[in-house]
């Protein structure tokens, strides 16, 4: 396994910003790419975090060889598109919520992942805290 895990982050908005910030404090995490629809927006997130790469479009990050894992921060209704074209890239995804819209959306991304042998998560953080731990 590489030294640091590759990030690629997929949206640019206020969620994003604090995912980011708090990534950065991670040691074996890389920011390696940023992705807007707009490249002025990822130009400035990229600045903003530093990043190495920056795209005008989603799919040339999913494409990005040098990615691990992409954060997808868009807007719901895009989740399930913009999860499913990073898996059949690749890439592993760790999803803000919600995951998908429905149950069709997380199924098809489910057995996307699986079929895929990638790592597939919603993030979700109140699952990692202490008590949410003890009651599973």
């Amino acid at each position: 396994m590489a030294d640091k895990i590759k990030w690629g982050i997929l949206g640019t908005g206020k969620i994003a910003h604090k995912f980011t910030a708090d990534l950065l404090l991670v040691q074996q995490a890389e920011l390696t790419a940023v992705a807007s629809r707009s490249i002025e927006k990822a130009a400035r997130f990229g600045a903003e975090f530093h990043s190495a790469k920056y795209y005008g479009t989603y799919l040339e990050l999913a494409n990005d060889p040098e990615i691990d894992v992409v954060y997808i921060a868009t807007p719901h209704v895009f989740h399930c598109e913009n999860t499913l074209m990073c898996l059949k890239a690749g890439k592993s995804v760790l999803c803000e919520k919600p995951l998908g819209m429905n149950a069709r959306e997380v199924g098809a991304m489910i057995r996307e992942a699986k079929s895929s042998n990638l790592f597939l998560m919603e993030a979700l953080w109140t699952r990692f805290i202490p008590a949410t731990e003890k009651l599973i």
